[in-house]
Order: C-alpha cells, then sequence, then structure tokens
C-alpha cells in the first residue's frame, strides 16, 4: 500500500467517525445504550475505531491518532 493510499484511508476514516456523530439515529443509539467513554466524545471513538480499522487493513496503528484528529476538526467545524 502507497503512502497516498495510506493517507487516503486515514482521512476518509476521520470524516467518516465526523459525520457518524453528525448522524441523528446514530446520536441517540449513543445517548441511549453506550453512553460511556470510549463512544461519548468523537476523539475517543474515532480513536479506537481507527486503531481496529488500521489492524484490519495491517496500516500502522500511529495513523489513528491522525484520523482522530481529523474527526475533531471536521466534527467542530460542522457544529458550528
Amino acid at each position: 500500500m502507497t503512502l497516498y493510499e495510506t493517507w487516503l484511508i486515514v482521512v476518509a476514516t476521520g470524516l467518516m467517525y465526523a459525520y457518524l456523530y453528525i448522524f441523528e439515529p446514530f446520536v441517540r443509539f449513543i445517548d441511549n445504550n453506550l453512553n460511556f467513554k470510549p463512544f461519548n466524545c468523537v476523539l475517543c471513538t474515532s480513536f479506537w475505531g481507527a486503531v481496529l480499522f488500521d489492524l484490519l487493513l495491517g496500516i500502522d496503528v500511529i495513523y489513528a491518532a491522525f484520523s482522530a484528529l481529523v474527526a475533531e476538526m471536521v466534527y467542530r467545524k460542522l457544529v458550528n
């Protein structure tokens, strides 16, 4: 996998989690069922989800931190 493909996956994962927290049925599900720490903020959920996603794809796990930062920045831009 080339470096460009890796960064494309990193940014796409971050965007996916940012838009997931705007999707109302997901937010309602989180509020009702999973209202504890790894699931109640965008940064935490996107980090741990990206860790699992990166492990499945064979990408270095350090890129999960960048996915989480992308998700948090995009989410804040979308909400404000």
